[in-house]
């Protein structure tokens, strides 16, 4: 080749090369900006989507230490299925609702019956059930307990839905105070094991008001039903020391709030944040037995 054609040849090379790059340089940003958008839609999509088997359970205590962006804010956290709240109050579920929609998280949610207390204005305080859009929810009911102190409804609120593939009944209740108030959670624990005792898969969550070891909790061991912390349970009348509080604030450290299930399995056992007073309590439902550990901080 003669030094002439070798510089046409060179010369030739390098314009295949320039218009090589110029068009990668037309052609990348546009789907490099493709790339990054899916990807932003993906983990969009990824942070509000739910868990599919999983329930969180919450004393909000609305009147006084909650707020609509507490709820929301654990809601958005977990990412669970079904909600099941108590002494929160109408208007700041309602608010947590729209606060969620907003982020692109669908739920709905009853509210059963409560007592008028100042949350966000004059609103009844009392239980609550969110569930995500696209939740099977049939039969919901709510009732007062017949036995009851006048200071504040107790109730139980309950529906029938699809967890780990199988029917389950849900149970959401708040019983009666501590200490003076045993007798009449008695009589209330009766009544709650008397609604679950025709369903085969039972899941209560709520805020019991009494220590695995109260005597009054004796009849739920013998359902029988178990807590998600496989510590929290019947132990001879003595508390295990190896089961988490829920209950913690500057004066005590105590064992109030419950996921029960029978029939049903449960994966795990979180904690969540304390709002000076009740911790939050969630788990995932299975079919499957396996080991149950202790509650973790989630």
């Amino acid at each position: 080749m003669t030094r002439s054609s070798r510089g046409r040849a060179v010369l030739a090379a390098n314009a295949g090369l320039i218009a090589l790059l110029a068009t990668a340089g037309a052609v990348t940003p546009a789907q490099a900006g493709s790339a990054r958008t899916d990807s932003g839609k993906a983990a969009s999509e990824a942070s509000t989507r739910v868990v599919p088997n999983r329930i969180m359970s919450w004393n909000s205590n609305g009147q006084k230490l909650g707020t609509p962006e507490d709820i929301a804010r654990h809601i958005k956290r977990f990412k669970p299925r079904v909600v099941v709240l108590q002494e929160s109050c109408r208007t700041e579920v309602r608010k947590a609702v729209r606060l969620l929609k907003a982020d692109g998280m669908e739920y709905n949610f009853r509210h059963g019956p409560g007592v008028n207390r100042t949350c966000e204005g004059l609103s009844q305080v009392g239980n609550s059930v969110l569930y995500a859009k696209g939740t099977p929810f049939q039969g919901y009911r709510h009732k007062e307990y017949r036995h009851d102190e006048w200071g504040e409804k107790r109730s139980y609120q309950t529906f029938t839905t699809r967890l780990a593939g199988q029917r389950v009944q849900v149970f959401n209740t708040h019983l009666s105070n501590g200490g003076s108030q045993s007798g009449l959670r008695v009589e209330q624990i009766k009544e709650l094991l008397g609604a679950a005792r025709g369903h085969g898969r039972v899941v209560i969550g709520g805020d019991l008001n009494a220590q695995p070891s109260f005597k009054e909790m004796r009849p739920i061991w013998d359902a029988p039903f178990q807590d998600v912390d496989p510590f929290c349970r019947w132990n001879g009348g003595n508390p295990d020391l190896k089961c988490n509080p829920t209950l913690v604030n500057e004066h005590v450290k105590l064992k109030f709030d419950y996921i029960l299930h029978r029939g049903i399995n449960s994966r795990n056992c979180m904690l969540g944040p304390v709002n000076g007073d009740h911790r939050v309590v969630i788990t995932d439902v299975t079919t499957a037995a396996g080991p149950r550990v202790p509650c973790s901080e989630g």
